[in-house]
């Protein structure tokens, strides 16, 4: 595991991290605490690590990593031609608490990161003392009878091949780009972007991997979505953003919220982002929740 300093005017210096998994290189950022209860973060689709920054820096009793989910951010891409399956995130994140050397650990997830730790909650309840999710609810899901029209979408956009990569004349304009498809502030637009750039000889570009962009061939039913929401054995805190994502209805969201054995949910007036233009608040509700969890598991150890 390799560190290199992160430049920032906060107290807390965060590090940038290189974990060589056995799955491939899994590249992070740590808000570094001794003896702080330890956390992962796992961010949203086509987003990175950098959506924590502005959260990590107001963890401040916590031992923090944000991951870069493989094809995102600074991480390994999957072979060429390798679709990226959503339980795939599962063995990522595994292996990525080995390399770290973490038995257990807090989460957080954002969006699909919240997707993805809902279900490793499920498959290693072991390795989850407890479980926040921002802006989420478990997985994606779809009717049972649209899952035909996935799969024919999904083979059509892999038959296609990854789209190319499209150039850029500069940052700011990559920051527009993303701010056009999203409800992000600039300066949060401007952190996720710095991650997820590079730049060519006369141009910059995204990093992250084109396939990402691939229709996916199957997602849960309500149904099962449901059923491994019903598994999870960690205490949850959710945060979620109204009006409403459009991946969510409020009949689902409470269907979901009544079927998490240990959950606390709140709606909080806000945006899909919400935890990086109100880092300050959400913080502070999910920092004292993670250590209230600390506190219980110490008076029945």
């Amino acid at each position: 595991m390799k560190k290199s300093p992160h430049r920032t005017a906060e107290e807390r210096t965060p590090e940038e991290l290189d974990l060589d998994t056995e799955r491939g290189r899994i590249a992070a950022i740590r808000w570094p605490r001794e003896g702080a209860p330890k956390v992962l973060c796992a961010h949203g689709w086509l987003d990175n690590a950098a959506s924590f920054i502005p959260l990590g820096h107001c963890l401040d009793q916590l031992d923090v990593v944000a991951m870069d989910f493989p094809g995102h951010g600074r991480s390994f891409h999957r072979p060429p031609e390798s679709p990226y399956y959503f339980t795939e995130y599962l063995w990522d994140i595994d292996t990525t608490l080995d390399e770290l050397g973490w038995p257990s650990c807090h989460f957080i997830g954002h969006s699909m990161g919240a997707a993805a730790i809902s279900l490793y909650a499920a498959a290693a309840p072991e390795r989850i003392r407890s479980l926040t999710f921002l802006d989420a609810l478990g997985p994606i899901s779809e009717a049972a009878a649209k899952l035909g029209g996935r799969l024919r979408k999904s083979l059509e956009s892999i038959r296609k091949g990854p789209r190319a990569r499209k150039p850029y004349d500069s940052l700011e304009d990559m920051v527009k780009a993303r701010q056009a498809n999203s409800d992000l502030p600039a300066e949060a637009a401007q952190l996720i972007c710095e991650r997820s750039a590079r730049q060519e000889a006369d141009h910059f570009e995204w990093t992250y991997d084109p396939a990402l962009q691939w229709v996916s061939p199957i997602l849960m039913t309500e149904e099962q979505a449901l059923a491994f929401l019903a598994t999870i054995e960690a205490p949850v805190l959710s945060l979620t953003a109204t009006p409403f994502a459009p991946f969510i209805s409020k009949a689902m969201y409470e269907a979901r919220a009544r079927a998490i054995p240990h959950g606390h949910h709140e709606i909080w007036p806000g945006h899909h982002h919400m935890h990086m233009d109100q880092s300050q608040k959400v913080a502070a509700r999910v920092q004292s929740f993670i250590l209230e969890q600390e506190t219980r598991r110490g008076k029945t150890s």
